[in-house]
């Protein structure tokens, strides 16, 4: 009897089982369901990369099919070296052992219609430990990072932020206070200054900045960036501007400079405000929502370390247009 009829009989059982399970029955048949989709959306993209790759070991073309993994994709056996593979085998995914739970925590992370859940509950809801949930994201943060930032046309906003810097996890504090010989942070921490606030001039001085560049047709990036001064801007915007926009910036000098030495049409708004005689749709209001937006967001995270802030900006904007199950096919490839 050929598989394929022998597989149609055994669905055709599973779906009369279904239809006469008690309701008690019916949400653990739809969980069992839900594990197995995922497991199939995994191992659909881990064979399609596998397809398409050579030995990651030799190089060599000449390959047979040496049965599947334990999560079902496909694993190859290389007929010039006799080592095998799957389609993530060297890639930051090759030690998953559940892709398909890796996905889910993509989707939650990219859902642009939900607030992501924080590791805790998101591990507890997939049931896994939150210390996964988090090496997981960090894999999703370091690939986005990776994406170049879309050439922008028409009218662009362009301004910056800042973000409070922190060394979340640091142990230099506790070491120090162990000991003395080991260098001195440069400053307190936060909480240890006079009413947990420090003065002006410290804050001014670790503040983090953050280049938002938008434009009116719904595509922007978001970048963590060295400094404020004209090198580091030009770095990160100049790449972005189409030769023939039009960039709105308020009066910071170094915004002038670069679009000066480029050849840049540019149009600069006084405190992000429009004169008399300036055009309507000559505004800033789309940068400062963006900022706006990472306002509401990076309260989620605490305060995320400044090693990892460039990654969490970038979050931010990827919620607008990324694909879960496509950056997952980005990161095994």
């Amino acid at each position: 009897m050929p598989a394929t009829d022998t597989s149609a009989r055994l669905l055709d059982r599973l779906l009369r089982s279904i239809s006469n399970l008690p309701p008690a029955q019916i949400a653990k048949a739809e969980a069992a369901l839900a594990t197995a989709r995922r497991r199939a959306e995994a191992v659909v993209e881990i064979d399609a990369v596998g397809e398409e790759r050579a030995c990651p070991d030799c190089g060599g073309k000449h390959r047979s099919r040496w049965g599947t993994t334990r999560t079902g994709a496909q694993r190859w056996r290389c007929g010039d070296c006799d080592r095998t593979w799957t389609g993530r085998t060297g890639t930051p995914l090759a030690r998953v052992h559940r892709p398909g739970l890796f996905i889910e925590v993509a989707r939650n992370m990219l859902d642009p219609d939900d607030a992501p859940l924080s590791c805790r509950k998101l591990g507890r809801r997939l049931g896994v430990s939150r210390d996964t949930v988090w090496r997981w994201r960090m894999l999703v943060l370091d690939q986005l990072k990776t994406v170049a930032p879309d050439v922008l046309s028409g009218i662009i906003e362009t301004d910056d932020t800042a973000q409070r810097e922190s060394r979340k996890g640091s142990r230099e504090w506790v070491r120090h206070q162990r000991d003395s010989s080991q260098p001195k942070p440069p400053r307190l921490r936060w909480y240890e200054y006079p009413k947990r606030r420090p003065p002006q001039a410290i804050a001014k001085a670790y503040e983090e900045p953050i280049l938002g560049v938008v434009d009116r047709a719904g595509r922007a990036s978001f970048q963590h960036i060295v400094n404020k001064r004209q090198p580091a801007i030009d770095a990160a915007l100049v790449p972005q501007v189409a030769p023939d926009a039009m960039v709105l910036f308020d009066g910071a000098p170094q915004y002038e400079a670069i679009a000066k030495s480029r050849g840049i049409s540019y149009h600069v708004l006084i405190a992000g405000r429009r004169g008399r005689h300036t055009p309507k749709a000559y505004h800033l209001n789309t940068v400062n929502s963006l900022h706006a937006q990472w306002e509401e967001f990076i309260p989620l995270w605490r305060g995320p370390a400044t090693k990892y802030l460039d990654g969490y900006a970038r979050w931010l904007v990827a919620r607008r247009w990324a694909d879960p199950v496509s950056l997952f096919r980005a990161i095994i490839t």
